[in-house]
């Protein structure tokens, strides 16, 4: 079975890489669903670290919108419906400027550009975004034209969206379907502009399995962790991963 399964692997992956993306596919979705931050962006990291930067964003996306979708579906009653429309109106208009910005920048660029976005996220306070209900269309363009390029904007969009939410469920669930119709706009204009999904489809396949699995156990947690507790091990991480990709978009 394993000797099947390394046939249909892609060739510029290592079997240590190939599955070590399908067990931390696991565990940054049981991050997002306990926390309801911090997964996608370490995920994110790792990914940039293992795969060729032209795949990394697009296969954050697919891996993503299945993590996302499986957490809506745990979280769905609670979901703002409304929020999520605007929200998504924006980020069909930006998905379409960064998907054409994004394949025309350098594989250097990319890694410079997402080093320093996990830097970011790991380190500073986040962004100051709009965060009234009129604002969603507006917060959900310029976060899905940073998504084309950077990868993981939940940070930015939990940030924005969190005053709105007095219930924690709430804002999981309406981070989540924010976040999964995100990245499913990712999927579909990158695929337009060339991307071959079918050359990693058993990573991808294997790393939607083991990320809804992950958010069922995560979603067990979801009441009895903070972000406090398990931020400082995610800062490290980040900035590991961070400091080697920005070491290559210099050096490499």
């Amino acid at each position: 079975m394993l000797a099947l399964l390394t046939q249909w692997m892609p060739d510029s992956l290592s079997a240590l890489a190939f599955w070590s993306l399908v067990f931390v596919s696991y565990l940054t979705s049981a991050i997002t669903a306990a926390l309801g931050i911090g997964g996608g962006v370490t995920l994110l990291a790792i990914m940039a670290n293992l795969l060729p930067t032209s795949a990394v964003i697009p296969i954050h996306g697919v891996v993503q919108f299945g993590s996302n979708i499986g957490r809506l579906t745990t979280l769905f009653r609670f979901v703002d419906w409304h929020l999520v429309l605007w929200f998504s109106i924006g980020s069909l208009i930006g998905s379409v400027v960064g998907a054409a910005a994004s394949t025309q920048m350098p594989a250097a660029g990319l890694q410079i550009a997402m080093g320093m976005f996990i830097l970011y996220t790991a380190w500073l306070p986040a962004i100051k975004l709009p965060s009234g209900k009129k604002f969603m269309s507006m917060l959900g363009a310029l976060t899905s034209f940073i998504s084309m390029i950077v990868g993981g904007v939940a940070p930015l969009v939990f940030a924005a969206i969190k005053p709105l939410f007095a219930e924690r469920t709430a804002l999981v669930g309406t981070l989540a379907a924010m976040i999964s119709g995100q990245q499913l706009l990712k999927v579909l204009f990158f695929g337009f502009f060339g991307f071959v999904f079918t050359e990693w489809y058993l990573m991808i396949a294997l790393m939607l399995v083991t990320g809804y699995l992950g958010t069922l156990t995560g979603r067990i947690f979801l009441e009895r962790f903070t972000a406090e507790q398990v931020q400082p091990i995610l800062k490290v991480v980040l900035t590991l991963m961070a400091a080697r990709l920005l070491y290559l978009g210099i050096f490499g």
